[in-house]
């Protein structure tokens, strides 16, 4: 993996304990992840694809995920396979790109890997303001794929209430990352926020 990614997913570790079980279980994880998107290595061809009037780009299908877990870590049965996928996509390590649903289907639903950032080795601890912000942020943006799922619309109303007295704060921050945001670029930026929502889709602490 790219000396950048390393040195990504030290940011926010919080002195975790490495010989947790947790701890164990994720750096195995991120082994296989890891070697899954080594091309170089016979990786999972990760590939975009032509959608009409768009591109959907960095997808892997849960096909190619389930045949390359099967070879690489002499799975014999594809059921097992599969419910490997789903126990790596449950961790929020690998995501469908379509729904929300964290499991692996062996067909051609596409999938995206999780930035490593968002690895739950980091120790992420979010809290609602945080979720509150992130909300906030996807109202922001003009698009179609970042309209707010009605659970999504009930929880920040909710957190609009909590929070009533520092919102104009949350409105700020969530104003200062869209901003960022938007100079990014167009591909970087859809996938980036894919990412962004599979994490609260893990970590929703509502």
């Amino acid at each position: 993996m790219a000396q950048g990614s390393g040195d990504q997913r030290a940011v926010g570790i919080a002195d975790p304990e490495e010989s947790s079980p947790n701890m164990i279980v994720y750096c195995k994880i991120e082994d296989i992840i890891t070697k899954m998107q080594d091309d170089k290595t016979g990786g999972v061809p990760i590939r975009t694809v032509k959608s009409f009037l768009s591109k959907i780009p960095s997808v892997v299908t849960g096909t190619d995920i389930v045949q390359w877990l099967m070879k690489n870590l002499s799975i014999e049965d594809p059921v097992e396979a599969i419910h490997l996928g789903s126990l790596i996509a449950a961790q929020g390590y690998i995501f469908p790109i379509s729904d929300h649903v964290l499991t692996m289907k062996d067909d051609g639903t596409f999938y995206r890997f999780q930035a490593p950032y968002f690895w739950p080795s980091n120790c992420w601890e979010p809290e609602n303001t945080d979720y509150a912000i992130y909300l906030c942020k996807r109202t922001m943006q003009n698009k179609a794929r970042l309209e707010l799922a009605d659970y999504e619309a009930e929880n920040l109303a909710r957190l609009q209430r909590a929070f009533a007295r520092k919102w104009e704060f949350i409105f700020m921050q969530a104003e200062a990352q869209v901003k960022i945001d938007r100079k990014k670029d167009k591909t970087e930026r859809k996938i980036l926020d894919s990412q962004e929502r599979a994490f609260w889709d893990v970590h929703r602490p509502v």
